[in-house]
């Protein structure tokens, strides 16, 4: 059903309209689906403007069967309407409308055909977390200390901080540990401050993200502990382009500054702050710190704002919950994969590279994202943190300034996706009927992106007419 333009021809003349209204009642007291599956005749209808018996049909208050029927085949209409213009666009464009109230296809155009998601890759990435691991998961950043501390309050040991990729750990956060540790007692170090980043690989760029992008917001650090998202200076306003730079040692940097200024220091050399290097923890130390965040809370920023480190963090979180230790971005694959299965997808049509989009090798069908959503809308331990989490046509997130009117507006929830020649969107709107839609829109090859933008936007106004 690619690239075709079906509709019932059965509306073609006032005679067979009165006699479809004649028959449907019987046809609903006899238990039919008041939302017939789509026809496979190519006619469209041809409508009288000048008695308008389309629209007196539409409007006129007959059974369920036969505003069902009308409103399926007016937006399939109306969506044929503007994917004709797809045919001579220069852009490609796949797109799938599932009806999730009925639990059938709706429309579709190329919907099979494999293109680049952006960030609405970040839709598998929160519903592969929740799926497996839980709204309530959570992102643990660790303290530990080892050997003793005298009655003089000498550390005669190491202060080792573990990493779990927690992306919203700021400073205010590490200022707390550095309390923690003066709560200890402790008013020197005779040792050091270790960072672990065992937690993931030493890899701090995504898989195909592109080498010559600098560090910042879009292309971040991949790094289990960092402070401010990895931003350098004590400002933490922008990111250091220095090779030599790496944000789990400037995380424990700051830290030993932050001791020595509330006169923890080094017992070697009280003039100065205690000496620092990476290292991974071997428990033999005690416990003293954790500082936690769910899943949940990361998502919000995550899908509201498409925040490529917060999809990163997850990413690497499920990872973790199934490699351990340095694990690797096809572990991340792995799991994610394992839930494109569990919601009746085919990974043969998908290919994952990180949990963000950043990267030029991600690659999927509008049918699998619709698949996906899918899965969240059947699942409520998932689509009650999903859904929510989502843009909000007109009124906030990366959705802020679109679909400001018309009934699109405070009506689609969906994820977005940018990046050079690519313009995507994915997400729920509930249509007039009262019907729940799942859709997917991917457009890529365009040069314009508000172009891309503005027919996505037609069509989402039309899903919610």
């Amino acid at each position: 059903m690619n690239k075709q333009y079906p509709i019932l021809t059965l509306l073609k003349s006032k005679l067979l309209a009165t006699t479809l209204l004649v028959m449907l009642p019987v046809l609903h007291v006899q238990g039919q689906d008041p939302l017939p599956t789509r026809s496979k005749i190519d006619t469209a209808p041809t409508i009288d403007s000048e008695n308008n018996d389309f629209i007196k049909v539409f409007d006129a208050s007959q059974t369920d069967v036969t505003v069902g029927l009308l409103w399926e085949e007016h937006i399939k209409t109306e969506l044929d309407k503007i994917a004709r213009e797809a045919d001579s666009a220069r852009y490609n464009v796949g797109i799938s409308v599932w009806d999730l109230t009925a639990d059938s296809l709706l429309w579709d155009y190329d919907s099979y055909k494999i293109m680049r998601p952006a960030s609405t890759q970040k839709v598998l990435t929160a519903i592969s977390a929740l799926s497996i691991l839980g709204s309530q998961y959570e992102f643990k950043t660790r303290g530990y200390y080892t050997g003793s501390i005298s009655p003089e309050g000498v550390l005669n040991g190491d202060v080792y901080v573990v990493g779990g990729f927690d992306p919203m750990y700021s400073f205010s956060d590490l200022r707390e540990l550095a309390h923690q540790i003066s709560s200890l007692g402790i008013k020197a170090i005779n040792g050091k401050i270790y960072g672990d980043t065992s937690m993931k690989s030493k890899d701090l760029y995504g898989n195909g993200w592109c080498w010559d992008d600098v560090p910042s917001n879009n292309q971040p650090y991949l790094c289990p502990l960092m402070i401010e998202r990895g931003k350098s200076a004590r400002q933490f306003t922008t990111y250091s382009h220095d090779t030599s730079f790496h944000p789990a040692e400037h995380f424990i940097q700051i830290l030993s500054e932050e001791l020595y200024a509330i006169h923890i220091v080094s017992a070697n050399n009280p003039a100065s702050p205690i000496e620092y290097e990476q290292k991974e923890y071997g428990y033999n130390g005690t416990a003293f710190y954790t500082k936690t965040r769910t899943i949940d809370q990361v998502m919000q920023r995550m899908l509201k704002h498409s925040d490529n480190l917060h999809a990163e963090a997850i990413f690497y979180l499920l990872a973790n919950a199934a490699a351990g230790k340095y694990c690797t971005w096809k572990d991340g694959v792995k799991q994610i994969e394992n839930v494109l299965r569990n919601a009746n997808t085919s990974t043969s049509c998908v290919d994952v590279a990180d949990g963000s989009g950043v990267s030029l090798y991600n690659y999927i069908t509008a049918d699998a994202q619709v698949a996906m959503l899918r899965y969240a809308y059947k699942d409520s331990n998932i689509y009650r943190y999903f859904y929510p989490a989502l843009p909000i046509a007109g009124v906030d997130g990366t959705l802020a300034n679109r679909m400001k009117s018309g009934n699109a507006y405070r009506n689609v929830h969906a994820k977005t996706g940018t990046v050079k020649g690519v313009i995507t969107l994915c997400g729920y709107v509930t249509a007039k009927n009262g019907h729940q839609l799942a859709f997917s829109i991917l457009t890529n090859g365009a040069l314009s992106s508000q172009a891309a933008r503005n027919f996505q936007d037609r069509i989402c106004q039309e899903l919610a007419r």
